[in-house]
């Protein structure tokens, strides 16, 4: 007999398709919650009850922290004040009776496997130092445990945020993508480009136009941001980008490479014709 496939149910809070959502697995009696950072002004109007752990990445999706609330919209809210990482928050919620007895181990088990995935190359950093060096040997129930862990997992694969990921899978992917350059003002940008989703990474070794400032300030923040932090770096008079870059969306990576303001359905190439010509874009 063949496995029976996981079903995910998503409702979207709004007319907006990357905005809340509330994922409901019909395995397992939780509820996930994708809440974006500039989403913020909507929490106020969503029922985050019950007791569970949460996900904080940033945009690039390197970095990631991982705790447990009992209290779901205060704690997403308390981040917000605190935290300047972040972009996505997902959120795994249930009935207060149904996790109240494990809620600890559960979130020690996402540390222990994400600590694992790092060891043998995770491209995820983790920000919070509590229960790091946990083993499993620990946990009372882990059975139990991982049979919860492995759907949260599951769906934070389907969005796209798997923490067991590994940075040479991360590759892989990449080299799947179409070819593309940006090369206004004189610079050389590589990338690849995924036409299904729409991702785009910025390749490490790209050339950055780091003079010409970008027109939007939170860009233009992140390209200072790499600089200062080392991840685009002064050599021979070009600034050369130390690390991948990942984007959702063609425009901010033409922008973050080029400056000013793009369209990067014309700014990114392959082979000559941009990809609004390549993709009727």
């Amino acid at each position: 007999m063949g496995k029976i496939a996981r079903k995910l149910e998503i409702d979207f809070l709004s007319e907006n398709p990357n905005g809340i959502r509330v994922v409901k697995n019909v395995s397992f009696p939780f509820t996930a919650y994708i809440i974006p950072r500039n989403c913020m002004s909507e929490v106020s109007d969503v029922n985050l009850d019950g007791i569970g752990i949460y996900f904080l990445f940033n945009e690039n999706r390197n970095q990631v922290y991982i705790g447990q609330t009992g209290n779901g919209k205060g704690r997403i809210q308390t981040h917000h004040q605190k935290k300047d990482f972040w972009s996505i928050a997902m959120l795994f919620l249930a009935n207060k009776d149904e996790w109240i007895s494990l809620i600890d181990e559960l979130e020690t088990y996402a540390i222990i496997r994400l600590e694992k995935a790092i060891e043998k190359g995770s491209r995820y950093e983790l920000q919070n130092t509590n229960k790091k060096g946990r083993k499993e040997e620990s946990l009372t129930r882990l059975n139990e445990i991982k049979g919860i862990f492995s759907e949260i997992n599951f769906c934070l694969s389907a969005f796209e945020y798997n923490i067991e990921s590994s940075q040479n899978n991360e590759a892989a992917g990449t080299l799947l993508g179409t070819p593309v350059e940006a090369t206004r003002g004189g610079i050389k940008a590589v990338g690849a480009y995924n036409p299904k989703n729409g991702l785009i990474v910025v390749l490490k070794g790209s050339e950055i136009r780091l003079e010409n400032p970008a027109i939007g300030d939170n860009m233009e923040k992140k390209r200072q941001d790499y600089f200062m932090k080392g991840k685009i770096k002064k050599v021979k008079g070009k600034y050369i980008l130390q690390e991948d870059v990942r984007f959702d969306k063609l425009s901010p990576a033409a922008e973050f490479v080029i400056g000013g303001s793009c369209n990067g359905k014309t700014e990114w190439k392959s082979n000559g014709k941009t990809l609004k010509e390549l993709f009727g874009l």
